[in-house]
């Protein structure tokens, strides 16, 4: 059974101006995702351990939390903080190999997997 890991991917999306968006079809707001290096490894590994259920469309799909608090920039502009983690209630796949914190840093990812990106 794997160990649950503290890794986790941040994200900061920030709310658009009506005046910058240039059509109906512009987002509403954009950002960055951000997971640091040395928790890449340890946040993949962990993801493809859990195992997968069923969403809405009956396709099979690793569940991730998701979780949001709304924040103002030092210069006022109002975003939205998100963090996205393995659900701590997440079953794992059997006979997963226990997962521990690494530095190790991924050069590259498997085209199945980069696919799923």
């Amino acid at each position: 059974m794997a160990d649950y890991s503290n890794a986790r991917i941040n994200v900061s999306l920030f709310q658009q101006r009506a005046e910058d968006r240039k059509s109906e079809k512009s987002p509403h707001a954009t950002g960055y995702m951000e997971i640091a290096v040395e928790d890449l490894n340890e946040f993949f590994s962990l993801a493809m351990a859990l195992e997968p259920v069923e969403n809405w469309k009956n396709e099979k799909v690793i569940k991730l939390r998701t979780a949001a608090w709304h924040k103002v920039t030092k210069d006022g502009r109002k975003f939205d903080s998100v963090s996205v983690s393995p659900d701590r209630a997440a079953e794992f796949k059997p006979d997963t190999e226990t997962i521990t914190h690494s530095t190790e840093v991924v050069e590259s990812v498997p085209k199945d997997l980069s696919r799923a990106l």
